[in-house]
């Protein structure tokens, strides 16, 4: 039915490289697993932004200074919490725009909250240089706001 080992994963795909194991795709796809230990139930879009519907993404404790890489961005929605604290992150570009439960990005160094989701469904943990009018003014979050000292 197939004349090359790859034509089936090149149908599939938009993005040849991706079906390479090279270019954009791969690394992101590369990414996800070996920094955020998500292996499926996520969908790279075309403009090349990730949803995630599996549930928690977890990148607390990485070690992380950077908050990604240049080519990771979360899309519109993450099914479940999204928890990025306790690394050395000096930014949240490249969070997700919606949060289904809880977001974390307390015990950093961030100079301001540009980037966070503009909605999260749960609890908003975040540090004490930055006020609950600070968080309201950038994201609708649907519980409390919980200022970590």
């Amino acid at each position: 039915m197939y004349e090359s080992l790859n034509e089936m994963n090149f149908e599939r795909r938009k993005d040849p490289f991706g079906a390479l194991g090279i270019g954009i795709h791969a690394l992101i796809e590369k990414w996800l697993l070996e920094i955020a230990d998500i292996e499926d139930d996520y969908i790279i879009n075309d403009d090349l932004t990730i949803d995630y519907s599996g549930g928690d993404v977890f990148l607390g404790h990485s070690e992380l200074k950077e908050f990604f890489p240049d080519y990771i961005q979360f899309g519109e929605i993450v099914n479940g919490g999204f928890f990025c604290n306790d690394n050395q992150l000096i930014t949240l570009r490249g969070c997700p725009r919606y949060v289904r439960f809880a977001f974390c990005c307390n015990n950093n160094n961030l100079v301001s909250l540009k980037g966070c989701p503009i909605y999260v469904g749960g609890d908003f943990y975040c540090d004490n240089k930055f006020t609950r009018r600070e968080v309201r003014v950038l994201c609708d979050v649907r519980h409390k706001i919980i200022i970590k000292i």
